[in-house]
């Protein structure tokens, strides 16, 4: 009787009408919020202050590049919410993907849009090595820091000193630091996580009646839920290639193999919890048919902040994704797999309206201002 009492029917961008929340659906908002991390056991450096500060060095420092241009910070800007802004990541030269942010980074089970690593700090060395990204030797790495007196002795304090370590261990102790700055760039507490937490005027009714069809009769938790408001998984959701014609990316099919292979990982040498969770899990992870074209399923926190959309950064707003959402006139599959719980949403344009609104509502301020800069 309660349920009906409280429950309003849902008049999408009905003026500034306030959805009444069930008790049932207000189950499923605490379970959105408060989002925390948990920590990462096979890295012992990621809650250390001595390495997160020199990974902040690292992240902004150009000097680790071939050309001596391009750092971390140059694809992932602090004042666009640590991405770029631009469709596709550019570097020495042009990649094919778009520039996800790093901004709470650290909750992610797989990382890259395709996983082909699973931790964190298994990303960082994959990129400074590229040829296309910032096209660096680990050797190279090590001579900089080396050679910069503030940077040596900051590792030396945290790691011992560099020569008595193989590059390898030199190489995963910089990718162990980066990932400790990385840890500390948390931006998760959003006017919707206030709204959770009982204070009813902290998004609009149009946010609200948004949060309720989000929840509800959208059928968003069958990808976005929790507190990090994704399943974290590989999905194959349409979106062609930038130019065109079918799928060319083979996404997750075409990280398996490397994700068993790939030097710094959960269950590597280098790890400090090689028979861990994460690492068992990662041991079983078998390619699947419908892998090839999927990619991972990105958090919404933070999600008006950091356009363009989609692994190629094909949709350039808010408003293109719910777009493609609502008709799907447009999907392209590969040839033997489609996702089966995509059908079109068929939104209004009021529904529209109220769903940007509850999006905009899961951006939170900045990290505090002295992470957003390359340290004195």
């Amino acid at each position: 009787m309660l349920t009906t009492i409280l429950c309003l029917v849902f008049t999408a961008g009905g003026g500034d009408t306030v959805p009444a929340f069930t008790e049932k659906e207000w189950n499923i908002l605490r379970s959105m919020s408060p989002a925390t991390l948990l920590p990462d056991t096979t890295n012992e450096y990621e809650q250390n202050e001595d390495a997160a500060l020199l990974g902040q060095h690292i992240f902004f420092d150009e000097r680790l590049s071939s050309n001596k241009e391009i750092s971390c910070a140059t694809c992932h800007k602090p004042e666009k919410y640590f991405t770029d802004g631009d469709q596709i990541a550019v570097g020495i030269g042009n990649m094919t993907r778009n520039t996800p942010t790093v901004l709470n980074a650290a909750h992610q089970r797989w990382f890259f849009w395709d996983g082909r690593t699973d931790i964190l700090w298994g990303q960082p060395i994959q990129t400074m090595e590229h040829p296309a990204e910032m096209n660096i030797s680990r050797q190279d790495i090590a001579a900089v820091l080396e050679k910069d007196k503030k940077l040596e002795q900051l590792w030396t304090k945290t790691f011992g000193k560099m020569e008595e370590s193989d590059i390898d261990t030199i190489a995963a102790n910089v990718a162990k630091s980066i990932a400790a700055y990385i840890t500390k760039l948390d931006a998760t507490h959003a006017p919707f996580d206030d709204f959770v937490a009982g204070d009813t005027q902290a998004i609009s009714p149009s946010a609200q009646r948004g949060l309720r069809y989000f929840i509800g009769e959208g059928g968003c938790l069958r990808c976005h839920f929790g507190p990090w408001i994704t399943d974290g998984a590989f999905h194959s959701i349409g979106v062609g290639p930038i130019d065109g014609g079918a799928l060319k990316d083979s996404g997750r099919a075409g990280a398996i193999d490397k994700l068993k292979t790939d030097q710094f990982t959960a269950g590597g040498k280098h790890s400090d919890d090689p028979n861990g969770i994460r690492a068992t899990i990662s041991k079983h992870i078998a390619k699947r048919r419908e892998d090839w074209g999927s990619f991972r399923t990105p958090s919404l926190r933070n999600v008006a902040q950091t356009p363009p959309y989609m692994h190629a950064g094909q949709l350039a707003t808010l408003e293109d994704v719910l777009e493609h959402y609502s008709t799907l006139e447009n999907f392209v599959s590969a040839d033997h797999h489609r996702e089966t719980i995509l059908e079109p949403l068929n939104l209004t344009e009021p529904q529209k309206v109220d769903l940007i609104a509850f999006l905009e509502s899961l951006t939170a301020p900045l990290p505090n201002e002295a992470l957003l800069t390359a340290p004195k």
